[in-house]
C-alpha cells in the first residue's frame, strides 16, 4: 500500500462527502499502484480544494476555474505523468466550464473529479450552474431561475469518445470503480460526484 496521506488532518465539515470522495481517491490510486512521484493533482479552489493539503503527490493550488488549463499543460509537457484535476461544480463548471470543454474535446489525457454540491458552498451557499430550477438559496431568495448543467450529456455532446459519469457520493464502492477507470481511461475522463452540502444543502430542500 502506498500512503498518499500528508501529515495534515483534513479540515472538511464534520459529515461532508468529500471525506469519501478523498479516500475513493486513494483507494483508486493504491488499485493502480500509482507511485507519488509519477501523480500530480491539481486543486481548484472551494471547499475540496482544501484537499491540496491532505496529499503528498506532487500538486497545484490553482486560481479559481484554473485547475484543467494547469492539468493539461502538465501532460503536454510530461505525457509520462499521471495528471488529475479536481474542484467542485463552481469552479469547474462555472468559472472553469471553457476549459473543462476544450479538454473534452481536445479529448487529452487528463481525469477530472468534481464534487458537484449543487452550491458555491464556500462562499456559504449560492447558486451554482447546477443548483436546482426555482431553488431559494442564499443569492437566489425568489427561486433560481437558470436552468441547472447536466455535466454528462453538455460533454457527450462535444466528445461521444470521452468517459464521463455522474454518481451518488454516498456510495464509496461505486466512486471508487469510477475513479479507477477513470484513471484508466487512455483520454479525457471526468466523474462527477452528488453530494449534498451538509452545511448549505438545507436550502434547496426548502
Amino acid at each position: 500500500m502506498i500512503n498518499y496521506r500528508s501529515n495534515i488532518t483534513p479540515t472538511f465539515c464534520p459529515g461532508c462527502h468529500n471525506f469519501l470522495v478523498y479516500a475513493a481517491m486513494q483507494s483508486a490510486f493504491n488499485a493502480l499502484n500509482l507511485k507519488t512521484s509519477d501523480l500530480v493533482i491539481n486543486f481548484d479552489i472551494g471547499c475540496v480544494g482544501n484537499m491540496a493539503d491532505f496529499f503528498k503527490t506532487y500538486a497545484v493550488h490553482t486560481l479559481h476555474g484554473r485547475s484543467i488549463t494547469t492539468a493539461m499543460g502538465e501532460k503536454l509537457a510530461n505525457p509520462n505523468l499521471t495528471v488529475c484535476a479536481i474542484g467542485g461544480d463552481g469552479g469547474i463548471y462555472g468559472e472553469g466550464l471553457n476549459h473543462l470543454i476544450a479538454a473534452a474535446r481536445a479529448n487529452i489525457d487528463i481525469t477530472v473529479f468534481v464534487s458537484n454540491n449543487f452550491l458555491y458552498s464556500l462562499t456559504t451557499g449560492q447558486t451554482s450552474p447546477t443548483t436546482p430550477k426555482g431553488a431559494r438559496t442564499k443569492s437566489t431568495p425568489l427561486g433560481n431561475v437558470s436552468e441547472p448543467l447536466n455535466i454528462v450529456k453538455v460533454l457527450k455532446s462535444v466528445n461521444s469518445n470521452i468517459f464521463v459519469k455522474s454518481v451518488d457520493a454516498k456510495d464509496i464502492q461505486e466512486v471508487t470503480k469510477n475513479f479507477k477507470e477513470a484513471l484508466e481511461f487512455k483520454g479525457f475522463s471526468i466523474v462527477e460526484t452528488r453530494q449534498e452540502c451538509v452545511a448549505f444543502g438545507k436550502q434547496l430542500k426548502a
